[in-house]
C-alpha cells in the first residue's frame, strides 16, 4: 500500500507538505517513507480527500476512490505471489523468505503459493515436506481451486496403506469430482490396494474405471490390474479374460507381450500345459517384432515357462537374452531380483561347462555390488563346489572379492 501511495504522489508531483492534513502530518508521512512507521487503515480516507483536493486545485481530471488506494494485506500478498510466479523468482530462497515474513506479519495466507512450494518440494524429492503442506492446505484452508489437485498428489505420495483411508475420508467429494479427475483418484487408490495385496477391495476400483461411459487414460491398465487381482485370488479363468481385454489393438506388441506373459503365468498356476505352450508360441511371435527392444523381465518369464514345459535348451536361450540387456538400474521395468534369478538358472542349466560358467562370471563382475546379495553369491559358489568346478569357484571368489 505504501509504495502505491508514494508512487502516485511522485507521478503527480505532490509534496508531503501538500498531502499532509489534520490527522496525517507531513512529518508522519516522512517517517512512513523512511520505514520508521506505517499507514493505518484510518489514514486511507484522509489521503483520498487530500489527493482529490489537490486534483481539484490543479484542475486535474481525476477522482480517487478508497478502493483504488487501499490494498488489503491479502491482496498485497496475492499480488506479490503472482508477480513472483511470472518472473519465477518464487523458487528463490530470498523471495520465499520475503513471502513468509509478509504472511506471518500480516496474518494472511495464499493457497496458490503453498501449493506451488509443495509441488517444487515434490519435484526435488522432499516428499515429507510436500505432504505436510498438502495436508495443511486440505485440513486448515478453504482452497476449492486446488482441492482435487492436492488430493491427487496426496494419494500419489502417501504410504500405500494410508491411501484407502484417504479415499474413504473424501469419498463424497471424489464422487462429485470432474470427469477427468475422478478416474485418476479412483485408479490410484486401486493401485495402492493392489500393491498392498488387498485384491478384493482393489477389484471394486478398477471395475469403476472400466464401467465408465467413456474410455479414460487408465482404462486398459485397469483390465490388466483386474487380471492380476483375480489371478492372486485363484480365479484364473476370470483373470485370463481380463488380461485379454487389456489389449485393444492387435498390433500393440508391447501390451500383447505383457498380456501373453500374464496368461502364461496363470496357465502354470492352473497346471494347464496346453494353454502355456500355445501362449508361449504367441509370445515368441510377438518378441520377433520387438527383437531390438530392451524388454526386462520378459525373457526371464519366458525362461521359466520353458522350464515348466521341460524345454531346457529354449530356457537357456531365454535366460541368456534376459541378461544380455544393458544394466539400467533406473529403468522402470528393470527388476534386479529377476535379473539375478536368470543368472542362477543359467548356472544350473550350464552345469559342468567351464567355458560357459567363466563367461557367466564375467557378467557377474559387471553387476553393481549393491545389487548382489550374499545369498546370491553363496548360491553360485555352492553350486561350483558341489559340482567340482574348483577353478570357477576360486575365480568367482577372486573377482567379486567374497
Amino acid at each position: 500500500m505504501e509504495s502505491k501511495i508514494f508512487e502516485m504522489a511522485k507521478i503527480y508531483k505532490i509534496t508531503f507538505k501538500e498531502l499532509g492534513c489534520k490527522g496525517l502530518s507531513s512529518t508522519y508521512l516522512t517517517k512512513i517513507k523512511k520505514g520508521h512507521s506505517s499507514f493505518k487503515e484510518k489514514h486511507i480516507p484522509l489521503l483520498v480527500d487530500s489527493f482529490n483536493r489537490i486534483f481539484l486545485e490543479r484542475n486535474i481530471d481525476r477522482v480517487l476512490t478508497v478502493e483504488e488506494l487501499y490494498i488489503t494485506p491479502q491482496q498485497e500478498l496475492d499480488q506479490l505471489v503472482n508477480e513472483s510466479i511470472i518472473d519465477k523468482s518464487i523458487y528463490s530462497k530470498e523471495k520465499q523468505e520475503k513471502i513468509e515474513l509478509f504472511r506471518r506479519k500480516k496474518e494472511v495466507h495464499n493457497p496458490k503459493y503453498q501449493y506451488i512450494i509443495a509441488k517444487h518440494n515434490q519435484k526435488i524429492g522432499e516428499i515429507e515436506k510436500s505432504l505436510r503442506i498438502y495436508y495443511d492446505l486440505l485440513n486448515n484452508f478453504n482452497c476449492p481451486e486446488f482441492f482435487y489437485s492436492i488430493l491427487i498428489e496426496i494419494i500419489r505420495l502417501e504410504k500405500l496403506e494410508i491411501t484407502y483411508e484417504i479415499y474413504q475420508k473424501y469419498q463424497k467429494q471424489i464422487e462429485r469430482a470432474p470427469y477427468k479427475t475422478k478416474p485418476l483418484l479412483i485408479y490410484n487408490t486401486g493401485v495402492s490396494l493392489l500393491m498392498t495385496k488387498k485384491y478384493s477391495k482393489a477389484i471394486y476400483f478398477f471395475k469403476v474405471i472400466v464401467e465408465m461411459k467413456e474410455i479414460t487414460t487408465n482404462y486398459y491398465y485397469s483390465y490388466n490390474n483386474l487380471g492380476i487381482c483375480y489371478q492372486n485370488l485363484g480365479e484364473y479363468e476370470e483373470a485370463i479374460e481380463h488380461f485379454k481385454k487389456s489389449v485393444s489393438d492387435p498390433l500393440d506388441y508391447y501390451n500383447l507381450e505383457i498380456c501373453y506373459t500374464n496368461i502364461i503365468s496363470c496357465a502354470k498356476e492352473m497346471e494347464n500345459e496346453i494353454l502355456a505352450k500355445v501362449t508361449v508360441n504367441k509370445l515368441e511371435s510377438i518378441l520377433k517384432k520387438l527383437k531390438n527392444k530392451v524388454l526386462y523381465q520378459t525373457y526371464w518369464n519366458l525362461g521359466l515357462s520353458y522350464l515348466y514345459l521341460k524345454e531346457e535348451k529354449k530356457a537357456i536361450v531365454a535366460f541368456e537374452r534376459e541378461i544380455s540387456f544393458p544394466l539400467d538400474l533406473n529403468h522402470r521395468f528393470f527388476n534386479p531380483t529377476k535379473y539375478l534369478d536368470s543368472i542362477k538358472h543359467l548356472v544350473v542349466l550350464y552345469g559342468h561347462q567351464p567355458l560357459k560358467q567363466q563367461e557367466l562370471i564375467k557378467i557377474i563382475c559387471k553387476i553393481p555390488k549393491k545389487m548382489m546379495s550374499y545369498e546370491f553369491s553363496m548360491y553360485i559358489l555352492k553350486f561350483y563346489l558341489d559340482n567340482s568346478l574348483e577353478y570357477e569357484a576360486s575365480l568367482l571368489i577372486q573377482k567379486i572379492k567374497l
